[in-house]
C-alpha cells in the first residue's frame, strides 16, 4: 500500500510514518528478526496490545496525522478496523495486533515472514492473549497468514476504495487487490479461568469510541540462520 500510495515520494508522510511506527514501539512487544552471518535486521514485526476498554476511556480520541499520503493510507486501514469490529469478531476485550510486518527484500523467500507471525503467536499466547490479528495489504502476506491459521474477517478491495471519485490505490502491484484483516484465537494449556471477555453490554457502553493504547511488556528478536532459517527467542 505505501509503494502504491507513493509514500516514499511525501517527506510529510514518511515522518508521520515513522512516529507512528514509534509510538507502537513504545508497547515494547515489537520483533526483529537478526540474520546470524551479519548480525543486522533482516525483518521486523511491530505489535501491540490493543485493548477496548483503554481504547475508550484512556487515549486521546484525535490523532493528527501529517501527510496526504498517510492519511489515505491510514484512512483506508481505519475504515477496515470499524468495518471489522475485531473485539467483536474476538468475542475478546483485547488482543494482540500486529500493526506492521516487514522484511527485506533479500530475505521474503526464505521463510523470514511466517517465522516472524509464528513468534507472535507464541508471543500472544505467552502474554495470556486469547486472540491475535492484524491488517495484512498484500496478497504474498495473506497467504503467508493463511498458512498458519489465520482467518479472513474482512478485506476492502483498493479498486473499490474511491476518494472523490478517484481511486487512491489504482496500481497497488500484482497480487495485490485487497487490505484485509485476518486473525486467530490462541490456546494454551494454563487458559485463566477469570477472563473477561466483551458482552453486549460492554459494547454498547462504549461503542464507537475509536483510539489506541500502550502496554508495557518487553521487545523480543530472534535470529535466523542464513542456511537454515532457524529461530530462536
Amino acid at each position: 500500500m505505501c509503494k502504491a500510495s507513493a509514500l516514499l515520494q511525501d517527506q510529510s508522510s514518511v515522518n508521520g510514518y515513522l512516529e507512528l511506527i514509534r509510538t507502537w514501539m513504545k508497547d515494547t512487544t515489537s520483533l526483529v528478526a537478526c540474520s546470524v552471518k551479519s548480525g543486522r535486521v533482516i525483518g521486523t514485526a511491530i505489535t501491540r496490545i490493543d485493548s477496548f476498554p483503554e481504547k475508550t476511556d484512556v487515549y486521546g480520541r484525535v490523532q493528527i496525522l501529517e501527510g496526504e499520503k498517510l492519511k489515505n493510507i491510514m484512512h483506508l486501514m481505519n475504515t477496515l478496523l470499524l468495518q471489522t469490529k475485531p473485539y467483536e469478531k474476538f468475542e475478546q476485550l483485547e488482543y494482540f495486533r500486529i500493526y506492521l510486518l516487514c522484511v527485506h527484500p533479500s530475505y521474503q523467500e526464505k521463510g523470514i515472514e511466517v517465522a516472524l507471525l509464528d513468534v507472535c503467536v507464541q508471543v500472544a499466547k505467552s502474554m495470556h492473549l486469547l486472540a491475535i490479528g492484524g491488517i495484512f495489504t498484500c496478497g504474498s502476506s495473506q497467504t503467508r497468514a493463511h498458512s498458519i491459521g489465520f482467518k479472513l474477517f474482512s478485506e476492502i478491495r483498493y479498486n473499490r476504495w474511491i476518494v472523490h471519485d478517484r481511486v487512491v490505490f489504482d496500481d497497488p502491484g500484482r497480487g495485490n487487490y485487497s487490505a484485509a484483516f485476518m486473525g486467530m484465537l490462541t490456546s494454551f494449556d494454563d487458559e485463566p479461568k477469570d477472563r473477561e471477555t466483551l458482552s453486549n453490554d460492554t459494547l454498547e457502553k462504549r461503542d464507537g469510541e475509536i483510539s489506541t493504547q500502550l502496554s508495557e511488556t518487553q521487545n523480543s528478536k530472534f535470529v535466523v540462520s542464513e542456511t537454515s532459517e532457524s529461530k530462536s527467542l
